[in-house]
C-alpha cells in the first residue's frame, strides 16, 4: 500500500505528520514501515539521520526520493505484502511526473489549515487530483487547529472538502510537535493524534490487509 502525504499549500505539516503516522503504524499498529521523502527541504530524511547519530534504533527505513523513482517504487511496494509505503510529497502541482504518483497510490492523506489561503489551495489541489485519478482516494486533515480560535468558516469549508473527499477530526495545535522524532510518540501527542490515526487506519488500512490476506 502506498500513501501520500500532499498538499501543493506548504507549512501545512504534511512532513510533521508524515512521521507521526509511520511512527503510529509502526508502533501501535506493529506494520512494517517505509518511508520516502521526496520533499525539497528533506526535513524527514535529516530527522531520521539525526536519530541515527544519536545511536535510537530506528523504526523503519526513510529515504531521500525523486518522483522520477516512483515507479520503482511503485513496483517495489507491490511485491513487499503487508508493507506500508510512506510519501512526503512537495508542496507543488507543475510536474509533469507528479502524474503516474497520484494515479497509482492507494490513498492521498492531505493535511490544511483553516485560513483562507491554505483552503483555496487546498481546494484547487483536490481538483487536479481528481481530473488525474477520479477514483483517488483523499482525506482531508485539518491541522495546527487552534482551540482558543473560533473559526467561522469550518462547517463551509467542511462541506466544501466533501465535495472531494472525506474530512476527518481535527489535530490541534501542540508546541510538542516540533520536538517529534522518528523513534517516538510523546504521551501528550498520542491522546491528539490517535483519534484521526485511528479512522484513517480502520477505514482505510486494515481493511485492505484482511482483503489481501483472505
Amino acid at each position: 500500500m502506498i500513501i501520500l502525504f500532499a498538499n501543493q499549500k506548504g507549512g501545512v505539516g504534511k512532513s510533521t505528520l508524515s512521521v507521526l503516522f509511520s511512527n503510529y503504524l509502526s508502533l501501535a499498529k506493529n506494520k512494517p514501515v517505509k518511508v520516502y521523502d521526496m520533499d525539497f527541504q528533506r526535513s524527514l530524511y535529516n530527522k531520521a539521520q539525526a536519530a541515527e547519530v544519536i545511536e535510537n534504533e530506528p523504526l523503519y527505513p526513510v529515504e531521500a526520493a525523486e518522483l522520477s523513482q516512483f515507479t520503482s517504487i511503485q513496483k517495489k511496494a507491490s511485491k513487499e505484502e503487508n508493507h506500508v509505503s510512506i510519501i512526503d510529497l512537495a508542496g507543488k502541482m507543475d510536474d509533469d511526473e507528479l502524474v503516474p504518483v497520484f494515479r497509482k497510490s492507494d490513498l492521498i492523506l492531505c493535511p490544511f489549515s483553516y485560513d483562507e489561503y491554505s483552503v483555496s489551495s487546498t481546494i484547487e489541489f483536490s481538483f487536479v487530483i481528481l481530473k488525474i485519478n477520479p477514483k483517488a482516494k483523499i482525506i482531508f486533515i485539518p491541522n495546527r487547529v487552534r482551540s482558543s480560535v473560533k473559526y467561522e468558516t469550518m462547517k463551509s469549508v467542511q462541506e466544501a472538502l466533501k465535495n472531494f473527499g472525506v474530512v476527518t477530526n481535527s489535530i490541534t495545535e501542540r508546541i510538542d510537535f516540533q520536538r517529534i522524532t522518528t523513534y517516538d510518540i510523546p504521551a501528550n501527542i498520542i491522546e491528539v493524534i490517535e483519534p484521526v490515526f485511528e479512522s484513517i487506519y480502520n477505514e482505510y488500512i486494515d481493511p485492505a490487509w484482511h482483503k489481501t490476506n483472505t
